[in-house]
């Protein structure tokens, strides 16, 4: 199994420390970055040249605006982008499709079950 490269956009400061543990742990992903916010994820993108991600899994709270950004840049449009929240609100699965998330998640309820998680994206990304 090939690692996927992965950048993620999450402000809860537990759920990053989750999400590097769960998802490096897993053996499935190399977790490139954590962005606090969607601006600082466009920075982390703009300023590498080096490599581009297999996948961004953002939180709904800065997705919206990094949804738009991705999915109107020449450089990055190509890139899945999967959200995630702890809300399951139709409005925001459905604005986030609309501007190009490949997938909504529900944001894991406990720790534990964020290792459930890393596994079901790398099912659902190898079925793409």
């Amino acid at each position: 199994m090939r690692k996927l490269n992965i950048l993620i956009a999450e402000n809860d400061a537990e759920g990053k420390v989750f999400i590097k543990e769960s998802f490096e742990g897993s053996g499935l992903f190399n977790v490139m970055a954590i962005a606090e916010n969607g601006e600082e994820l466009k920075s982390i993108m703009e300023d590498s040249d080096i490599f581009y991600p297999d996948l961004i899994l953002s939180d709904v709270a800065p997705g919206y605006d990094i949804l738009y950004y991705i999915k109107t840049s020449e450089a990055f449009r190509e890139i899945p982008v999967v959200t995630f929240a702890s809300s399951s609100a139709d409005d925001n699965i459905k604005k986030c499709q609309q501007l190009g998330a490949v997938r909504h998640f529900d944001k894991p309820d406990n720790p534990d079950r964020y290792h459930e998680f890393a596994k079901e994206l790398y099912v659902f990304l190898s079925e793409e």
